[in-house]
């Protein structure tokens, strides 16, 4: 007596797939058939029948898979394929077989018997085609991408339509081969037929493709759609800068990491410096000061000597000279360096800040270590010379004659300058 398995048996079996490999999933539902586009080749439907005795033992076997009595299955299992079956029998029972082997972990021993139940050719198409598809997933896992290739190029065959999942595996197996510009049209279609489903790792993949073939533009459009679905990633900000600078698109790349910026994303030292570094190069030393000076404030960027210089750098090339001088103050005492309270008295000395000038140049002397110390007393002299002090001005000048030929000609220039207003002065009283 021949039997057809049960209903229940049935979706047991079908369900293998699904409860045991999540990513195997089940052959798409079609439109209606004369909507529906026409595979490569039909596979007619086997005859699904079991002889009395074979029925009797897989449904024992199946009850033990569906009580997870695992041990009592693998021996059913082979007791069952030992026996004499016909293909269609036997490929129920290798199928199985490789389920239950996976259900204890033993996954490498399930593919014999899972390629034995397709190469059978014996199971009912449903049954048939998720066989195919799960070795496939099966050879990706073992990092045999060719072999998962040439399962699914034959699937397709049989297959009306490529679902997205499909398409994702095969550019999955093309680019862990790197073979990139193969993997490509597969991602692609992907995302094309799944359209706003696609997801996000798959927009990932094709954009590890286009970094991969160095197609920078084409990365552009991608990033541009992983920031709109994931805006609060970083990563994607930071890659879309990156695919810019490739471009030698540096301010777009630098548009890039302020939007990410401005929603808080950036918060790391080395990233907030790399960000002020980015908008010195652009010409943008103002932006650079505001937010080197805003991450010292909130304590993410420490005011050790190398930040503080840079953002002396910053504050001095948008001309905001008495930020840069506020630095210096804090900035000298830390190397002591009396070339920057000179530096210091040149900035105050372009604002007519005379008294500053002086006091900043006076400090610049007592520091000591400088490189032109005939300088600062230049400036001193100019300094008291503006604030009206004629004679510590003139003392000045004959001090900077001490040093350089350069400052001593200029220093005596600047001196005969002030004897004329000295007498000019006496004059008058």
């Amino acid at each position: 007596m021949m039997f057809q398995p049960s209903e229940r048996m049935m979706s047991i079996v079908a369900g293998f797939c699904t409860a045991v490999l999540l990513a195997v999933a089940a052959a798409p539902s079609g439109a209606l058939a004369q909507e529906a586009p026409k595979p490569e080749l039909e596979r007619k439907e086997p005859n699904a029948l079991m002889g009395e005795r074979a029925y009797r033992r897989f449904d024992s076997l199946v009850q033990h898979y569906t009580n997870s009595d695992y041990q009592e299955a693998l021996k059913s299992a082979q007791a069952y394929l030992s026996s004499e079956l016909s293909d269609y029998e036997r490929a129920m029972g290798e199928q199985i077989y490789g389920y239950i082997l996976i259900a204890v972990d033993r996954v490498n021993e399930a593919v014999p018997h899972f390629e034995t139940a397709v190469e059978l050719d014996a199971l009912p198409n449903s049954a048939h085609f998720n066989m195919m598809r799960a070795l496939a997933q099966l050879y990706s896992s073992r990092e045999e991408w060719q072999k998962s290739i040439d399962m699914m190029t034959e699937y397709f065959r049989y297959q009306p339509e490529k679902t997205p999942e499909d398409q994702i595996m095969m550019a999955q197996n093309y680019a862990q081969m790197e073979r990139y510009r193969e993997a490509l049209p597969w991602v692609r279609g992907a995302i094309r037929d799944a359209g706003a489903k696609a997801a996000e790792s798959w927009h990932q993949l094709e954009l590890a493709i286009h970094f991969e073939l160095k197609d920078f533009r084409a990365a552009l459009d991608v990033l541009k759609i992983l920031v709109s679905m994931a805006p609060q990633k970083l990563s994607y900000w930071e890659m879309l800068s990156g695919a810019h600078q490739e471009l030698n698109q540096d301010t777009d790349a630098l548009a890039a990491l302020m939007a990410a910026y401005n929603a808080g994303l950036i918060e790391e030292e080395k990233k907030l410096l790399n960000l002020v570094r980015m908008s010195m190069f652009v010409e943008l030393p103002f932006q650079a000061g505001q937010i080197l000076s805003a991450a010292m404030e909130a304590g993410r960027v420490a005011p050790e000597e190398a930040n503080l210089r840079l953002l002396l750098q910053a504050w001095t090339a948008a001309r905001e000279y008495e930020r840069a001088g506020r630095v210096i103050d804090r900035l000298a005492p830390m190397t002591g360096e009396g070339d920057l309270f000179m530096q210091k008295a040149r900035l105050m000395m372009e604002q007519n800040e005379w008294q500053a000038t002086v006091d900043a140049a006076r400090q610049a002397l007592e520091v000591g270590n400088l490189s032109n110390p005939g300088g600062v007393w230049l400036m001193i002299g100019i300094g008291t010379m503006e604030l009206g002090e004629l004679r510590e001005a003139r003392q000045a000048f004959q001090r900077a004659q001490d040093f350089d030929a350069k400052i001593r000609s200029q220093a005596r220039e600047w001196q005969r300058f002030v004897e004329d207003r000295i007498q000019v002065a006496e004059l008058r009283n």
